[in-house]
């Protein structure tokens, strides 16, 4: 009688049968050395770095994951390994790493969970509203990947912009109907011929020819470079640090961090006029004398924190008067944090109340939670256990009780 897990290896393998079926009787297949002198013809230096992923055993990790480097002739030797996977991209002396990267030579969609059914729906569904469709698709196991291969590769100086918003804008398109594992253009993939996680070789179908870059950025409507962003004349509404009523604890704040972390010298006297300016903000929860008492309470902090200020409390308290006037009120988040050496964060409500940007990031979560709970029901399905449900989405088992607990009393 055969166990549970070994009931679900078959099934797996069987889905994966379906799947190759379903593409074979449409798309041609193509042998794993085609595909790989396809994707890495014209490099120019014979190795690449290969990625071993984390073997586990159940919850233990039995071996961490590594990079290695081998010769182009030897990538067969190890086809045999699941957890090796490759990069579609070149690297600086072949050390993969982001900083590293030197060119692209295509763009992977990796879609995990895909069933026969749901391939099926894709192909019927989606196929013909892609504005560009794949070169290639890959049945990697459990999941598929739809690869987009260029004709040339493209290199990754002065268009790291372009790359990035073409990656992500390729995989968005498939988030309609699949469940996307969204990675960058550096992150290694399951090639085809190499043995997969349920003990089959993964295979490959071509679709069309290679794309150029440039052909796929106009296809996706991205322009090839990121637009310059004009200068603006006038001050925006999101720039204007607003204290509606004057609130006392803005004024507290700032003094904490004059206290806690002082501006650098040569900023420090531009710290007076810049509390003398948000002294005023608030002036009406902070008295013009309450707030004149900070300065000595500032300047004697610094001074016995041996910060060498350079000039006088009396310079400090004209500093102060000078900000303190009606002319300073409109002054800027990023004209105050210049003044005091502070980090610049733009509003990013853009023109939306408080009350709207907090009802938007509600829904957005709402989302996001429903679409984690028809997950689970599927790795439920699948026969996964809670705690391998809990490793997969990266919770702890507790928050998965806690969060989604209703979904495994039914």
């Amino acid at each position: 009688m055969k166990t549970k897990t070994q009931s679900k290896s078959e099934n797996l393998r069987q889905e994966f049968k379906a799947k190759n079926e379903i593409l074979g009787s449409k798309f041609h297949e193509i042998s794993p050395q085609e595909y790989f002198d396809l994707v890495f013809s014209h490099k120019k230096d014979d190795e690449l770095p290969i990625v071993f992923g984390a073997l586990r055993e159940g919850s233990v990790i039995r071996r961490k994951g590594t990079v290695k480097r081998f010769k182009l002739d030897e990538i067969w030797n190890i086809a045999t390994h699941s957890n090796a996977y490759i990069p579609y991209c070149d690297f600086k002396k072949n050390y993969y790493h982001t900083k590293t990267l030197e060119r692209v030579r295509g763009f992977v969609v990796d879609c995990d969970g895909v069933t026969s059914t749901k391939l099926t729906k894709v192909l019927k569904y989606l196929w013909d509203v892609l504005p560009a469709k794949p070169t290639h698709i890959v049945n990697s196991g459990k999941g598929v990947h739809f690869v987009y291969i260029l004709s040339k590769p493209v290199e990754a100086k002065g268009l790291r912009w372009s790359i990035n918003k073409l990656n992500s804008t390729i995989q968005d398109s498939f988030t309609e109907l699949l469940e996307v594992d969204k990675h960058p253009v550096v992150h290694p993939y399951r090639f085809p011929g190499f043995q997969t996680k349920i003990n089959t070789t993964a295979t490959v179908f071509k679709i069309r020819g290679p794309y150029s870059f440039n052909e796929l950025m106009e296809r996706f409507k991205i322009a090839s470079m990121k637009k310059k962003k004009k200068k603006q004349t006038t001050k925006t509404k999101t720039e204007i640090l607003v204290i509606p009523n004057g609130k006392r604890a803005f004024f507290e704040w700032v003094l904490r961090r004059l206290f806690k972390n002082p501006p650098i010298p040569g900023r420090r006297h531009n710290s007076f006029f810049a509390l003398g300016i948000i002294a005023y903000k608030c002036k009406r929860e902070v008295p013009y004398d309450e707030a004149l008492e900070t300065i000595p309470m500032v300047y004697e902090d610094m001074s016995d924190r041996n910060l060498h200020l350079g000039f006088t409390i009396d310079e400090a308290y004209k500093a102060f008067h000078k900000g303190y006037k009606q002319k300073y009120v409109k002054a800027t988040w990023k004209y105050l944090c210049e003044l005091l050496e502070w980090e610049y964060r733009a509003n990013k409500r853009r023109g939306k109340s408080r009350e709207e940007h907090l009802q938007y990031l509600q829904k957005i979560r709402q989302i996001q939670k429903e679409q984690k709970a028809e997950k689970i029901k599927h790795l439920l399905e699948q026969g996964y256990s809670k705690t391998e449900i809990a490793e997969i989405l990266g919770m702890s088992r507790r928050n998965l009780d806690k969060t989604y607990g209703y979904l495994f009393n039914r």
